[in-house]
């Protein structure tokens, strides 16, 4: 008998090829511990730790009773064999150890090919250490032990998704040192947009600096390195020491010189990345084109999407910018201003950043930065996108006064005035945009296998599109879910 146990992910036994029971939560957080463990024995008292936490308060009635009882139940999975077999759940002194075979264990295999891929790279041997990291990364499915719980497993989901991040990067690292910049530009963006209360690392940030200007991308390359420099500045830090060493490498590179030395006019793009499965918005993406557009009835005039958290105002907002970088050549310029934050950027830093991208010197005082920059916009034909504004008063030195220029504006609430703003408010999306983003996240076969259920989740997520687009990635990492398991996970009926 082979048994295997999947980590990665939700904890799955699989004997001899074929999916077995895991058992109840409480019993899967005792089974995770002793995997963990790697055949070490761990104490009663390291196992109710593992389960329950250290304080005792927190314990239930009896609770080595219980833990005997979860142990018992394990030994009575069809993956555990008295007659050593497979797995073993073995007594040891006063606590337990489990027995599998090597390789049994998808998150050791995935440690040992990390630690193997390290040893290579210190060798010199970058090819074989990129096959190890592919190795390791391929044997994830999910969120590793996501629904196990206990702070074992907390931390050990923590520890794994680290060196996931960490993995994912070095593999990437090889990739762009081995010329692969375009091909892997797609995921650098994409683990740079991942959400992230402290942000992307310096790590990732330089490979998409690197990625971005060996392929001809070099604009985007330096707005990349502005918005870094300016998010460590409002933290009191220094940039990443990964970021300043592809700056040189880049400084260095025949493709050109940097900004700070242009041929010709500065033209930014601090877009972020366009959001590749973008659906719907046809009726909102077209107004905002209209009125935006520099020959439009409304050119000139601000426009203010607003609404709830999740709505997708930012991707809307990116989406159009985007469109229109052609009709504003001069450059596109972005700021989230984190209004929605404890602490929201101050204006005055977005000036000064701003006015750096567009070539100038940027003055000590707040009111001549704000001259200096209405002053390099003017003859320019720019798009600015101010994103998560707090207060739309202390945003009126960023809008452009020129007629050229376009300003994009998201906020939740609308909190102050923007004389001449136009308002757009956005809110669910309609049904059938509801179940076109599923369809561009899960793919059309799987929702045509299951169109009603396809509707009822649309429904059950309220045609909302930050917990529509949550819970079909959450579907697309578990390809056997099916669409009905899903709603009645989020109905509460599952």
């Amino acid at each position: 008998m082979t048994v295997r146990f999947q980590t990665l992910g939700p904890l799955r036994i699989r004997r001899d090829g074929t999916e077995a029971p895991a058992g109840r939560p409480q019993q899967q957080a005792v089974l995770a511990a002793l995997l963990a463990a790697r055949g070490r024995p761990l104490t009663t008292t390291q196992l109710l730790h593992a389960v329950w936490g250290e304080d005792e308060e927190h314990w239930p009635a009896h609770p080595k009773r219980i833990l005997a009882t979860h142990v018992y139940r394990i030994r009575q999975l069809p993956a555990f064999s008295p007659a050593g077999a497979g797995a073993v759940l073995l007594q040891a002194g006063e606590g337990y150890r489990l027995s599998v075979e090597d390789g049994a264990v998808d998150m050791h295999r995935f440690d040992d090919a990390v630690r193997a891929a390290a040893a290579a790279r210190r060798k010199g041997d970058p090819d074989g250490a990129h096959a190890l990291l592919t190795q390791g990364l391929d044997l994830w499915y999910g969120t590793a032990l996501e629904g196990v719980p206990g702070p074992l497993a907390g931390r050990i989901r923590q520890r794994l998704a680290v060196s996931r991040t960490a993995a994912l990067e070095a593999r990437l690292s090889i990739d762009v040192a081995r010329g692969r910049h375009a091909e892997v530009l797609p995921e650098i963006a994409a683990l740079a947009e991942a959400p992230d209360p402290s942000g992307p690392s310096g790590q990732v940030l330089s490979l998409l600096v690197l990625a971005l200007f060996r392929s001809g991308r070099r604009h985007e390359a330096f707005a990349v390195l502005d918005r870094a420099r300016d998010r460590a500045g409002e933290l009191g830090l220094d940039p990443a020491p990964e970021l300043e060493r592809a700056h040189q490498e880049i400084l260095g590179s025949p493709a050109g010189p940097a900004p700070s030395a242009p041929r010709g006019p500065v033209r930014p793009c601090h877009l972020p990345p366009d959001t590749g499965d973008f659906t719907g918005r046809i009726a909102e993406t077209g107004l905002l084109l209209e009125t935006l557009a520099p020959d439009g009835r409304a050119a000139g005039r601000p426009v203010v999407v607003h609404g709830a958290a999740g709505t997708g105002k930012s991707t809307l907002a990116v989406h159009v910018a985007h469109r229109l970088r052609d009709a504003f050549p001069d450059g596109q310029l972005y700021a989230d201003l984190t209004g929605s934050h404890a602490l929201p950027v101050r204006p005055g830093r977005v000036l000064a950043a701003f006015i750096r991208a567009l070539g100038g010197d940027v003055p000590e005082d707040e009111a001549a930065m704000a001259a200096a920059y209405q002053a390099a916009l003017d003859g320019r034909r720019v798009m600015v996108v101010l994103d998560d504004v707090r207060d739309l008063d202390g945003i009126r030195p960023l809008v452009p006064r020129h007629q050229g220029c376009g300003a994009l504006v998201t906020c939740r609430a609308l909190t102050g005035l923007l004389p001449g703003a136009r308002r757009l408010a956005l809110g669910a999306l309609s049904p059938d945009d509801a179940l076109g983003l599923l369809v561009r996240v899960l793919g059309p076969s799987r929702v045509e296998a299951e169109p009603d259920a396809a509707r009822a989740l649309a429904e059950a997520c309220r045609h909302h599109p930050a917990l529509l687009r949550t819970t079909a990635a959450r579907l697309a990492a578990r390809p056997h879910w099916s669409l009905a398991s899903m709603v009645d996970r989020v109905t509460g009926d599952g």
